[in-house]
Formats: structure tokens, sequence, C-alpha cells
């Protein structure tokens, strides 16, 4: 069993003071520190900021009023069929009534409207025919010298008529006898130097374009003196 003494009692009593002591300078500091700025607050660093005013709303669409429709009549089987009006013809006549005009008395005639003439057409330009045409002498074209060689032995003579088609370009296209003079031999060679020889200008038709044409004549075998 432990008693205290007085001297234990007093080193109590001693701690507990100090202790107190430190707590009443603690609280004190701390006191002061809250009083003196030791615990500084410090200012929040606020972004600067402006005041925007929002744009105005849109106008609202006005309202969009539709026409109003006439109402279709409902055609029952008791209403009657409107009557077609029959649509003028081609060769229908139309036919007014009395006209009222002042100062004048139409009285119960009636106007007839002639229908207009027609436009006349242009007429189309036009060229004359020309026949075809020698160029040169056709006398020339066939001489003496030409006298067929059996026929001058034999001592035929006559009179040739031919026919010849001209061509286009102006050339003899074909040669027909349209008479013979009686000599084979005259007439083959008549042919001969008047295709070989003969140039003709081309016959136009009524286009003025060059067409084929028709020349005739006549060659009279004479022998030579």
């Amino acid at each position: 069993m432990a008693y205290g003494t007085p001297q234990t009692n007093r080193r109590r009593i001693v701690a507990l003071a100090g202790v107190g002591v430190v707590h009443g300078v603690m609280a004190v500091a701390l006191l002061t520190g809250f009083a003196g700025g030791i615990i500084q607050i410090r200012d929040k660093n606020w972004l600067p900021a402006w005041n925007y005013m929002p744009p105005p709303p849109p106008p609202s669409p006005q309202p969009t009023v539709e026409p109003k429709t006439p109402a279709q009549k409902t055609l029952t089987r008791s209403d009657p069929l409107p009557t077609p009006v029959p649509l003028p013809g081609p060769d229908t006549t139309i036919e007014l009534g009395p006209l009222p005009t002042a100062g004048a008395d139409y009285g119960n005639e009636t106007l007839r409207l002639p229908l207009p003439p027609l436009p006349a057409s242009s007429p189309s330009p036009t060229f004359s025919p020309r026949a075809v045409q020698p160029l040169g002498a056709p006398g020339k074209w066939v001489s003496d010298a030409d006298y067929p060689t059996a026929a001058l032995r034999r001592g035929d003579q006559g009179a040739t008529r031919f026919e010849l088609t001209i061509s286009p370009d102006g050339r003899v296209r074909d040669c027909r006898i349209a008479q013979s003079s009686g000599s084979a031999d005259l007439d083959a060679a008549t042919c001969a130097k008047l295709s070989q020889r003969a140039r003709f200008t081309p016959a136009r038709d009524e286009h003025g374009d060059l067409v084929a044409g028709r020349y005739s004549g006549v060659i009279r075998w004479r022998i030579p003196e």
C-alpha cells in the first residue's frame, strides 16, 4: 500500500499547472494568429467576365391563310344534267346578231364574217431551158479525107441523117443513124467521126441544171473530084 508524501503532491500540482500554462499559451497563440493575420486567406484570382446580351429571338412565322375554295356541288339523280355546247367546225359560219351601234340601224340582218384569204405562195425562180449548142462549125467535123476507102472503090455516095445524144459534159454519148445513105461504110464513118470530134455546150433544164440533150443533122458524102 503506497502513501503519498507532501513532496509528491507538490510535484503533481506543479506539473498540472505547467500543462495548464502550456495549453493557455497555445490557445492565446491560436487566437492571436487568427486575429493578427497569421493565417492569411489568399484572394482567389477570378477570371474577368463581361455581360453579353443574347440576340433577340427570330420572329414567329405568320400563320398561312389558305384561300377558301367554293364547295363543289354534288349532282344528284334529281338535278338536270348540263347541256353540252357544240364547238364550231372548220366550215362553220359564225353568225352575229344585230350590232347595237349608235346612229346605225341593222334591223334583223345577219353579219357574216368572211374567212381571210390564204397567203399567196411566192413563185419560185424559173430558168428558161436551153438546148445543146455545137461548139465550132459542124461542117468541119467530117472532111473529104475521111471518105472510107472501100466506099471510094465502089463509088458509094449519099446523105446520112444522124441523131446524137449529148451528155451533160458536152460530149457525144450515143450516135444513131436516123436515115441511111445506102452505104454501111458511110454510115459507120459518120458516127465514128462525129463521136470523136463533135463537142457541144450542154443543155440546161428549167432549174438551170446541166442535163443530157439531143442533136440531129445530115452528112452528105460525095466522092471528091
